[in-house]
This record gives C-alpha cells, sequence and structure tokens, in this order.
C-alpha cells in the first residue's frame, strides 16, 4: 500500500512527492542564492573561480582601450584631418555604433555561447587597428615660432612727409608675416608689444659685390653671429639713447633725438618697449617688409613721438662700407658666394606673432581626400568589431557574474586599473617617439600596443565557459516587451544624453589641452587620475545603488558633469585638467556602470545581451554619434570653450529634468508596487529572470 503513496517523479522512482519537492527547492536555492551585501560580497566574488578570466581580460581589454582610443582625434589631426572632417567621421561610424551593438546582441542572444563570435571580434579589432598606419599624411600644418625677430633702427625714405630720418622696424623672420593690414583708417595703427634684445650691425643680402671692409675682421673669433632671413647681425654692445628736451614753451613742443650710446664695458640688458606702428607709411609692404614707429615708449614709460617737427633720428642711419661673404656648400653653383654689404646700426627686437600677423600655421596639402576616405573606411570597419567586442565582453561578464551572484561594478574596477597603468604609459611613449619631422608617425606606439592588448584578448576569451546560458526562443518578442516599460525607456533617454557629452569629451578634450600646451604624457595621465577617482566608486558601488537607486546616482552625475564642462572652459593651465578629469570618474565611468546595472535590473537573463546592446548602441552609436559630430560643428561656430559651456548647461537641465520625473513618477511608480513583490524580486529563483 506504501508504493501507491510513492510516485516516479522526474524520472526518479520511489521518491515521495513531499520529500522531492523540498529537495527541488533546496537545490533551486543552492543554485539561486540570495545576493550579499557589502563586503561579503567582495569577498564572495573574489572566491569565484569563473570570474576570475573575466577580471584579467578586463584589464587586458581596457588597458587596450585606453591605450588608443584617447589619442585617435590626435591621430586624425596629425595626418591633416580637419575638425569638420573628423566630425563627418565620428558622424558616419556612429551609425555603424547603433547598427552593430544590436545585430551582435541578438546573435549572441541566439547563440547562447558567444565566446567564439567575440574572440573573432578580438582579433579583427586589433589586426584592423594596425592598418591606421599605413594611410598617409593629406596635410601638414607647421606651427611658426611664438616670438618672432625684427629690426629696429632709423630709416630715412627721403619723403616730403618725413624730412628726418624715420624709427623703422624691419621683418628679419624666417617665416613671412602677412601683416594684419585693414582698409579702415581707424584702424590703421597697431599697438604691440616688443622686447629690446640688443644692438650691433646688421648686415643685408646684396646681390652685387661692391668693395669695402671684411666685417669679419673687425671683430674677434668669438663674436656669436646671428643669421636671419637674408640678414646676418653681428653685436657690438651699444645702447639705445633717447632724449628729449622742450623746443619752444608756447607750443609745448618736445623734441626727442634717437641714439646710440657706445658702451663696449657693458653689455645692454633686454627692455620691454610699447611700439605704434603705422600700417599705412608708404614703404610698408611685402617687398620692403618695414614698419615706421608711430611712437615708442620709453623706459620710464614716457611716449617717444615720432613727428617730422619734434622727433630726430641719430646719424647712424648711414650705410658703412662693410662686407660680410658666405660661401655657398655648392661650389658648382654660378654664385657660390652670396655678399653681405648694406650694413646698418640697428637692435634686434622679439615680439608675439600674434600680435602682427595673421599667419601663425603653414600647410603643406597632399592628397587630403585620399586620406579622408581611407581613414573613414576603415575606422567604419573597425568600429563594427570595436563596439561589437565591446557589447559581447560587457554580455558576457554579466551572464558569468548573473549566475554566481557576484558584483560587475568589482569586475569593471580590475579593467579601470588597466586604464590608470597603460594609458600613461601609452602618452609617454609617444611623446618620446615624437619628432618634428615625422609627426603623424608619434601615434604609432598606441597602434602596437592595442594590437597587442587585443592579441592576448583573443586566446584569453577562447578560456570562459559561457555554455551555462541557453539560447533564447522568443528573442524579438521578449525585447518588444521589455522595451513598453517606461522605466527602462527613460533609461535609454539618459544613457543618450550622457552619450552626448563622453562624445564631444572623447571627440575635442584632447584637442583643447593640445591647443592650451598640454603634452601626451600630461593627457595619459588624466586619464589615470580619472581612473584612480573611480575606483572606490565600484568597489561599493552595489552599496551605493541599492541605497541611493539608479535614478539618484544619475542624477548627481549629470550635476558633477556640469561643474566639469564649466570649468573646462575656463581653464588656462592644462596642469589643472586632472582636478576636472577626476570628476569624470562620477560622470561617465560610474554613470555607465549604472546605466549598463540598471538596465540589467529591468531584463532577462535570456535578453542580456540584446539589451546591453541596445543601451550601448543608444549610448555610444546615437550619443557619443551627436557629441562627436554637433560638437565639430558647435566648434566651427563658437569655439570650444563656448561648446563646453553650453554642453554644460544641457547637462544641468538633463539632471533637473531626470530628478523631477524620479521624484513625481519612478519613485511615486515604485512605492504603489506591493512589498511582496519586492521580496520575491531579491530572492527571484527563476533563471531566465535573474
Amino acid at each position: 500500500m506504501e508504493e501507491n503513496n510513492s510516485k516516479s517523479v522526474m524520472g526518479i522512482p520511489g521518491t515521495p512527492i513531499v520529500e522531492q519537492s523540498v529537495t527541488a527547492k533546496a537545490d533551486e536555492a543552492d543554485e539561486n542564492p540570495e545576493k550579499k551585501k557589502g563586503l561579503a560580497l567582495l569577498i564572495h566574488d573574489l572566491k569565484q573561480p569563473k570570474l576570475i578570466p573575466i577580471k584579467l581580460l578586463s584589464l587586458i581589454v581596457f588597458s587596450g582601450w585606453g591605450v588608443l582610443g584617447p589619442f585617435v582625434a590626435i591621430h586624425m589631426k596629425s595626418l591633416g584631418i580637419s575638425v569638420e572632417e573628423m566630425g563627418i567621421i565620428y558622424g558616419i561610424a556612429s551609425v555603424v555604433s547603433v547598427l552593430t551593438p544590436v545585430g551582435l546582441g541578438l546573435i549572441a542572444d541566439k547563440l547562447g555561447n558567444f565566446k567564439g563570435l567575440l574572440s573573432v571580434s578580438f582579433g579583427l579589432s586589433g589586426i584592423i587597428a594596425l592598418l591606421f598606419l599605413l594611410i598617409p599624411v593629406g596635410r601638414i600644418s607647421v606651427n611658426y615660432p611664438t616670438n618672432m625677430s625684427m629690426a629696429l633702427g632709423c630709416f630715412d625714405d627721403n619723403s616730403t612727409e618725413y624730412p628726418f630720418a624715420s624709427l623703422t622696424l624691419t621683418d628679419l623672420d624666417f617665416h613671412p608675416c602677412k601683416f594684419k593690414l585693414d582698409g579702415d583708417s581707424e584702424n590703421s595703427f597697431l599697438n604691440v608689444s616688443a622686447a629690446l634684445d640688443e644692438c650691433g650691425t646688421m648686415c643685408y643680402r646684396s646681390e652685387k659685390f661692391h668693395d669695402g671692409v671684411n666685417l669679419v675682421d673687425t671683430f674677434s673669433s668669438s663674436t656669436k653671429i646671428q643669421e636671419f632671413r637674408d640678414a646676418v647681425f653681428f653685436p657690438n654692445n651699444w645702447n639705445l639713447n633717447v632724449t628729449c628736451s622742450e623746443a619752444s614753451a608756447l607750443n609745448k613742443k618736445v623734441v626727442c633725438t634717437l641714439n646710440r650710446s657706445d658702451n663696449s664695458m657693458e653689455r645692454i640688458t633686454q627692455a620691454n618697449k610699447m611700439l605704434r606702428l603705422d600700417l599705412t607709411s608708404q614703404y610698408t609692404g611685402n617687398t620692403t617688409r618695414k614698419f615706421r614707429v608711430n611712437w615708442m615708449t620709453a623706459d620710464d614709460g614716457t611716449k617717444v613721438a615720432q613727428k617730422s617737427s619734434s622727433f630726430q633720428c641719430g646719424s647712424y642711419e648711414e650705410k658703412q662700407g662693410l662686407r660680410y661673404t658666405v660661401n655657398s656648400q655648392d661650389n658648382q653653383a654660378e654664385n657660390s658666394r652670396k655678399f653681405y654689404q648694406i650694413c646698418l646700426s640697428q637692435c634686434i627686437i622679439r615680439m608675439n606673432r600674434t600680435d602682427l600677423c595673421s599667419n601663425l600655421v603653414r600647410e603643406e596639402i597632399f592628397n587630403t581626400q585620399l586620406t579622408f576616405w581611407l581613414y573613414l573606411i576603415l575606422y567604419f570597419v573597425h568600429t563594427v568589431f570595436g563596439s561589437g567586442s565591446a557589447i559581447l565582453f560587457e554580455g558576457a561578464s554579466l551572464v558569468l557574474v548573473n549566475q554566481v551572484r557576484g558584483d560587475f561594478g568589482f569586475q569593471k574596477m580590475f579593467g579601470i586599473i588597466g586604464l590608470a597603468l597603460f594609458s600613461p604609459i601609452s602618452g609617454v611613449l609617444i611623446d618620446y617617439f615624437s619628432t618634428d619631422s615625422s609627426i603623424h608617425e608619434n601615434i604609432r606606439p598606441a597602434f602596437y600596443l592595442y594590437a597587442g592588448f587585443f592579441g592576448v584578448a583573443t586566446i584569453g576569451m577562447l578560456t570562459i565557459d559561457l555554455n551555462f546560458k541557453p539560447p533564447a526562443k522568443n528573442l524579438i518578442k521578449d525585447v518588444k516587451s521589455l522595451l513598453k516599460n517606461f522605466e527602462l525607456d527613460l533609461l535609454f533617454f539618459m544613457a543618450f544624453a550622457s552619450g552626448i557629452f563622453a562624445g564631444y569629451g572623447g571627440f575635442c578634450l584632447f584637442l583643447f589641452l593640445e591647443e592650451i600646451g598640454g603634452s601626451k604624457s600630461l593627457m595619459g595621465l588624466s586619464i589615470t587620475f580619472q581612473s584612480v577617482a573611480v575606483i572606490p566608486l565600484l568597489i561599493f558601488s552595489d552599496h551605493i545603488f541599492r541605497k541611493m537607486s539608479h535614478p539618484n546616482v544619475q542624477v548627481i552625475c549629470f550635476g558633477v558633469n556640469f561643474i566639469r564642462l564649466i570649468g573646462y572652459s575656463y581653464l588656462q593651465d592644462p596642469l589643472l585638467c586632472l582636478l576636472l578629469e577626476a570628476l569624470e570618474a562620477i560622470t561617465w565611468n560610474f554613470a555607465r556602470i549604472s546605466h549598463v546595472a540598471y538596465a540589467n535590473e529591468l531584463g532577462t537573463k535570456l535578453t542580456v545581451a540584446s539589451i546591453q546592446g541596445l543601451l550601448s548602441a543608444i549610448t555610444f552609436g546615437l550619443g557619443c554619434g551627436v557629441g562627436s559630430f554637433g560638437g565639430s560643428l558647435l566648434i566651427g561656430v563658437y569655439g570650444l570653450r563656448v561648446t563646453f559651456r553650453i554642453l554644460g548647461v544641457v547637462s544641468f537641465i538633463s539632471g533637473l529634468l531626470y530628478f523631477l520625473l524620479n521624484i513625481f513618477y519612478l519613485r511615486w511608480k515604485n512605492n504603489d508596487k506591493p512589498k511582496s513583490s519586492n521580496k520575491v524580486d531579491q530572492n527571484c529563483n527563476d533563471t531566465d529572470r535573474c
């Protein structure tokens, strides 16, 4: 009779129903225990052997992203790609960033075990990165030196307007200056600050040979000769002397005389002076490269007027019968000797090029179209495998973390350590191998490091076990049902906004730092500061999310981002970027962890890759695409600093809107749920949901 009370359940004959039910629940509870909290969660996570490969791969993969990603815009610039062309490349690539994560996410969920697909994506990403080194330079931009040299002295053009010799500046710089001439008569004068360097004999090049005294014979062999464009300078240590006296008590006019004061025992000291240049003087132009000085401040701050009735130049403007001969290195040339025989007593003036010249950069154009299209094609293909491998790796990490009830943020911490270690190393190597004659090759170390890291990741990915993840059956239906969740849709919108700010920062931040004088080493070090700052947040991320909730974390991230962007708009010292980049630990890294963890809570295990793919598509594809492309347009119109302020205001408004929605809708919705549902969620035993 007792045998009738025993039935075959689950293929096990003779087991009582009640006993088997209790055993099944116990086994199910063992497979899906309640998630630990705080320090117990971290200790539990470290003990999981399945998560060790994920931790190591996170360090390797993030290191690969860190050594190259921040320097891509610098590489484009070194090849001669303009800011507008960069915006087009980023904008088109953003389309790939939308489609690729979604497509690969769906494929991964259909496959179940997708480690082979991820391994191939890693390998191809590393190979394609090396192909960027084959792209030729399309345009070389050479910045002219900040300071330029000019000769200050007397010049007599025998004009009726200026019967006396005039105080004149002559352009000596090797890089011709395109003067800031303006047709408006009100702007025909320009005030420039200049440093009086030293005085001596300036000899200008002559096409013909004239009799004269050999200039070299009059100086010792230790005399330091300075060479300029079509001129050579011999210092002989005399001072520029200005004396003024009142010519008439009635008209109060002052007569000033500019002359030289010989003092061979005392070397002239550098003095700053303010000069007012007459841009409409009759001998101003590209041929003579001379400017008449309207007035000059003396050392005591008084003005020395340059007027025919009140100013006279000394007699030292007379040409001297001196000669300096240079033999050409090519003795076979017809004119193997260059003669410098128009010698004048003049002083060297140093001034800022931006005060006088409109041309600050010289461009050599080769084949810009070829460079642009090759870069666009390679960047397009690289984005397919780069963004695809990123979402697949994130999906694999989430699946493994969910299976053992670990902490996703803790896995990310090891990746951030890789960023902190290798980003500055990449920057130092770039600076070390950079040369002025081969600017486009200075990013090569970053590409080699990237290929090396992803080569290791290709092999390491094959060691991960994803066999436990079942293929999804009704994937499209499951995803559609999840998208009807307004809370998830709102998360996607906030991720889109975060992507805009990240896209603009990734596109222009290092360009901005380079513009204000930051080195590649400093750029890499900024990643380290950011990474070190985010590590404590990642360690305690689970605790923070439990205490504050994801929406509140997002609001704080938007607020901090507002402070960071406004700070950059006023930044002058590139070293201070280290403080602002530490804030990005909150505004981007921690915000991104919150996005992923929040989406994982709102999704299911069967759709984890698809939901994360959609999240990445919206963040990196739409958000970063709009941020980089739209940012390039704003930069072209308003400049870098104003664009920082515009996006700072947008960040503040985004955070405010999310805060209001959280207060008046999300919190009310969550409080309206039965308490029992929360309890079920925390102790969820449904393997498809948890």
